[in-house]
């Protein structure tokens, strides 16, 4: 398959713009390294921008920032990288959005500003107030500056919350200082088995991980949704209303987009099928074209589930389930199994109590909120913080 055809099915690409990172977060899933570690080169940049924008059948594209910690590049990248790209966008009609997702801690107010000016989106991590952020993370209140400055600009973000023994019984509290500095939505991704957090010692059990997200479903309850925590609304509307029959490739859905219309690149020009994975799943490199025997087997591989999928046919609550992430749950099994169990028994609270995900159904249409998508969006990207 030429790189040009690879590149006609792909509408979304995660740029490794750097593997250094300022922070030394516990669980840190690429393993990042020092700050002084390569960045992504202009040229290479401009040579994914032209094979994305030139080629994909797609109108409206994604050219993801993403690290290590992105904003270790300096600024001068980032207007040459956007204005290049915008501008071969106009030249071929076609629409390119600019998602960054960070860590904050060193976004100051004139920073913020101009990367904003240039049409950049904003997504943090950021796992709660300081003190439960900085139990496995640090930078605590630097992030929380820079949520401020987000609101005193009324600049729009995404927040994105691992969910791991620092906050897994706090997530009440999580959600009270979340309203408490103007986030109204965030997105939880439990604690996942790579990098260093690649010890299933760390996993959460199902058990934990229920106990976390009904904390978060009384919680929205509770404040008539407040705070809206994007995976539970999908679960909500999913066991209220079913499953779309038709659904896109998406990774929230049993088959995932990665390797499909989404894929991840890295400085040295690697293409790997997800940008939650940089070690198992290479399909090519953009300086040649992509075998195809490789390519089709490395996917086969990537998305086959295994015996274990064999329980999911029968079981009721396949309804609100996402089939566990093939990148992301990096072939553990223990990883699979407290998934798995998280989900049984997350449903068995809904069926428990239906009219709890009817309040919280009802509040989320009375805030005249969008509903749940489950289509693709960029493994970091969340939905955007309404500010004002």
């Amino acid at each position: 398959m030429r790189i040009t055809e690879f590149f006609r099915q792909i509408g979304s690409v995660t740029l490794k713009v750097t593997n250094g990172c300022n922070l030394s977060c516990t669980y840190c899933n690429v393993e990042a390294l020092t700050p002084k570690t390569p960045r992504l080169s202009m040229e290479r940049f401009k040579q994914v921008a032209r094979l994305l924008i030139a080629n994909s059948r797609e109108p409206f594209l994604t050219l993801e920032f993403h690290g290590g910690e992105p904003l270790l590049l300096p600024d001068e990248w980032y207007e040459e990288a956007v204005a290049y790209a915008q501008a071969l966008a106009e030249q071929h009609q076609k629409r390119v959005q600019f998602p960054i997702m960070t860590n904050a801690t060193l976004l100051t107010e004139e920073r913020l500003l101009k990367l904003h000016g240039l049409g950049i989106v904003f997504g943090i991590s950021m796992d709660g107030s300081p003190a439960i952020n900085d139990l496995l993370r640090g930078g605590g209140l630097a992030v929380e500056r820079a949520v401020r400055l987000f609101r005193k600009h009324r600049v729009e973000f995404g927040v994105t919350t691992v969910l791991s023994r620092a906050n897994c019984r706090r997530m009440d509290r999580v959600m009270d200082y979340f309203a408490e500095v103007g986030i109204d939505n965030f997105r939880v991704n439990p604690l996942q088995p790579q990098g260093r957090g690649n010890d299933d010692s760390q996993l959460l059990t199902g058990e934990e991980m229920c106990d976390s997200m009904v904390q978060v479903l009384d919680h929205m309850d509770r404040t008539g949704v407040q705070v809206v925590e994007m995976e539970c609304i999908l679960t909500v509307h999913r066991f209220l209303h079913g499953r779309d029959p038709k659904p896109r490739l998406s990774c929230w859905e049993f088959q995932c987009q990665a390797g499909r219309s989404y894929c991840a690149i890295d400085l040295k020009g690697d293409i790997h099928a997800c940008g939650s994975d940089l070690t198992h799943h290479v399909l090519g490199n953009v300086d040649a074209d992509i075998d195809d025997d490789h390519y089709g087997g490395m996917l086969r591989r990537l998305h086959h589930k295994g015996d274990w999928i064999i329980r999911c046919f029968d079981c009721s609550a396949k309804v609100i389930c996402h089939h566990s992430c093939p990148t992301s749950d990096f072939n553990s099994d223990a990883f699979k199994e407290h998934d798995c169990r998280y989900t049984k028994l997350l449903y068995r609270h809904l069926c428990e109590n239906p009219a709890k995900a009817q309040r919280i159904e009802a509040a989320r249409k009375a805030k005249r909120r969008p509903p749940p998508d489950s289509t693709f969006v960029p493994v970091s990207q969340v939905r955007v913080v309404r500010v004002g």
